[in-house]
């Protein structure tokens, strides 16, 4: 009777994985799609073992996430050359008509972790594939032409060796990329041209024949750029960009780059790393008027601001955050965004440096009186000064505010000390 019992248990437990089983397996095909999309190409692949059911599903994913670390051995830092040519050959009969159904892919990320593998040029090779498989099995078709092309909307790529021909191959094979995204990729192209483009990432790329980007779709663009990467000239023609993200060395910004035409900006976060010098540059001062109707404006590194142009007019600005900024200009550089940001409504001051002794000062702070002479407060709806400070001569800019404090009737002052060792 109890062997029974456990018996009768058993088979419960039993039939209720089954049923769970049951349950994902009568999933509908864009649901278990959706679960794919989670998974990496290879783990997408090996579910055709499961059941009948899912003999075939792997072949119409909409989104597909080929990485090469797939390949690599548990715990192992490189990839030994038979794990490459593993993973090339597996990515070369992958993305064939008979196995993927390209035509029906969504978004692509392909990301390649051995360094020494961009060279092989295998990567733009699956690109070239894509699109001319894609026609091959209509996705969409173009109304004038009648000729297919391939409906992918997103592109992500990282680690990939990105010839001078890639952007022409993607713009006339891929009408409907919506997102692009570089990363870590060698890429020798000169221009990126698109009329459906929404979100261009180029982070960490040596796109150093880069001229232009082109594009009346274009709504946000990031540019990040560590190290030695660099761009010689660079001409932005992107009049709907609402958001702009420029993390690079300051020598970037030294070049002849121009972001005149963005006139629909309303968020701009710049931050320039290993800036050095006596005052800004002229070409930074002139990126800082480029972006003088935004609504939002993060500047990081900028150094003192002895400068002989008129400082624009920032009609649009609510929120200023100045982090690790040079304010030992005697406060120069906030007396004009004081001076020039009518509607400025909160402003943050972030680990700025505020006194040119490197030292911890001691006692009551005094200002020269030309500097206080030479404000002229316009933003009287400044609600919030928030100040974020490692070292006491943060009292120097406390006293400031405090003496506009009639000039800035809704202002709160809010300080917050932090550890400087802290990141």
């Amino acid at each position: 009777m109890e062997l029974e019992a456990i018996g009768k248990r058993l088979r419960i437990s039993s039939g209720s994985s089954s049923l769970a089983g049951d349950r994902l397996t009568s999933l509908p095909d864009c649901l278990i799609h959706h679960i794919m999309s989670f998974l990496k190409a290879r783990q997408v692949v090996q579910t055709c073992v499961l059941s009948t059911r899912w003999r075939h599903l792997w072949r119409s994913v909409p989104c597909l996430d080929i990485d090469q670390d797939e390949f690599k051995a548990a715990g192992s830092n490189r990839i030994t050359e038979k794990e490459q040519e593993d993973f090339e050959d597996f990515t070369d009969h992958l993305l064939i008509p008979n196995n993927i159904s390209i035509a029906l892919l969504d978004t692509l990320r392909l990301h390649v972790s051995d360094d020494e593998y961009y060279h092989r040029g295998a990567s733009v090779r699956w690109i070239r594939h894509g699109i001319k498989y894609s026609a091959q099995n209509p996705g969409i078709m173009h109304k004038e032409s009648n000729l297919a092309f391939w409906r992918l909307k997103k592109l992500h790529l990282s680690g990939v060796y990105l010839d001078g021909s890639f952007m022409k191959h993607v713009s006339s094979g891929c009408p409907y990329l919506e997102v692009l995204e570089l990363k870590d990729c060698p890429c020798t192209f000169e221009e990126v041209t698109s009329h459906t483009l929404k979100n261009l990432i180029l982070e960490n790329c040596g796109c150093n024949e880069l001229s232009g980007i082109t594009s009346p779709t274009l709504k946000s663009l990031t540019i990040i750029a560590s190290g030695y990467y660099h761009i010689n000239r660079l001409v932005l023609k992107a009049p709907a960009v609402a958001y702009l993200l420029l993390d690079v060395n300051a020598y970037f910004v030294k070049r002849d780059v121009s972001f005149d035409e963005m006139s629909s900006l309303a968020k701009a976060s710049i931050y320039l790393r290993d800036s050095v010098g006596s005052g800004l540059s002229k070409d930074q001062f002139k990126l800082l008027c480029s972006v003088s109707n935004v609504t939002t404006l993060v500047l990081s590194g900028f150094q003192t601001m002895v400068i002989s142009e008129e400082f624009p007019e920032f009609h649009n600005l609510l929120t200023l955050l100045l982090e690790k900024c040079d304010l030992t200009d005697n406060f120069q550089m906030l007396a004009n965004f004081l001076q020039h940001s009518p509607d400025l409504e909160k402003l943050t001051l972030g680990r700025c440096k505020f006194s040119k002794d490197p030292k911890k000062k001691k006692g009551k702070a005094r200002l020269s009186k030309g500097c206080l002479n030479q404000f002229n407060v316009r933003c009287k709806n400044l609600k919030l000064t928030e100040i974020i400070y490692e070292d006491d001569d943060a009292k120097k800019v406390v006293e400031l505010l405090w003496s506009m404090s009639g000039d800035l009737p809704k202002n709160y002052i809010k300080l917050t000390k932090v550890d400087p060792d802290h990141p």
